[in-house]
Order: structure tokens, then sequence, then C-alpha cells
């Protein structure tokens, strides 16, 4: 007997393990059908963004300036609530800049709230992680990139 979650015990696996392998591949393509058109996240040190348009737009700049190198779950519990998933998960990321510099690790926690489509498939309506370790400690995506913004424009 496997305590490995399936998709029939855990219907947001086949979403997640997609999510994981489009960012990092950097693949938009991949990603946005990923997700709900109405969905929010509100990532660590910047605004909320609001809608497919906005969330693409930012995994783009994002993309600019850095690769995912690694990207795994530590924790994870999943509530279900009718057409609504609660996702709630630790993770460790590992993060290479596009233009060199050192490479970022980061431990962080992760509240997804996925929603049922009417194909009834699932996709990322809400989304807002943070890191766990103090800033200045080498995890601070926002001040590499400013940084890496900076040389750029001189």
């Amino acid at each position: 007997m496997s305590t490995k979650p399936s998709e029939l015990t855990d219907p947001l696996l086949a979403a997640g393990q997609a999510y994981i392998a489009a960012v990092k591949s950097g693949d938009l393509d991949k990603l946005a059908p990923l997700l709900d058109p109405e969905t929010i996240w509100m990532p660590p040190n910047d605004t909320s963004l609001f809608g497919l348009a906005e969330v693409r737009e930012w995994w783009k700049e994002y993309f600019e300036f850095f690769r995912v190198t690694s990207f795994t779950e530590s924790e994870r519990e999943v509530t279900m609530s009718g057409d609504l998933a609660i996702e709630e998960s630790t993770y460790m990321v590992a993060i290479t800049p596009v233009k060199g510099g050192t490479r970022i690790r980061d431990d962080g926690r992760l509240l997804k709230i996925s929603k049922r489509q009417p194909d009834g498939s699932w996709k990322m309506w809400r989304l807002m992680w943070n890191s766990i370790r103090p800033v200045g400690s080498g995890t601070n995506r926002y001040m590499s990139r400013l940084l890496q913004k900076r040389s750029r424009s001189k």
C-alpha cells in the first residue's frame, strides 16, 4: 500500500505538478491554463496581482531576472470545501539569477485556494506565499532584482 498521494486521493496533484514544471521551464503558455480567469496572487514584497494578464506580466518580468532550478514541497495539506480546495504547504526553492550572481535558496510557506471549473478541472484561484528566512539572508529576490535593474539602466 502506498502513502503517496494519487490523483484519486488528491485532485490537485496533477495541477500542482504542472505548475512546478511550468515555473521551472519558464513557460508562460504552460502556466496560464492552470489559472482561474479571476485569479488573485499576493507575492511577497510586491503588489497584489489581479487576473491572468497581471500574473503573466509578473512572471514575464520575473523570468527576465531569474530561473527556478529547484522547487520541492516538504509538507502539504489539502482541505476540500465544495468547489474550493485550500492547500497549505511549505517549500524550498532554488533560484539562479539570469545575469550571474549567487544562487538564491529560499524556504517558505504557501497558501493556495483552487476552484473547481465547470469542466471539473481545478485551477488556481488565490495564491499567497512568503519566505520563512530573515530578510538579508540571501533569499531576497526583490533586492536582487532591484540591483540588477539598476546595473542594467546605467
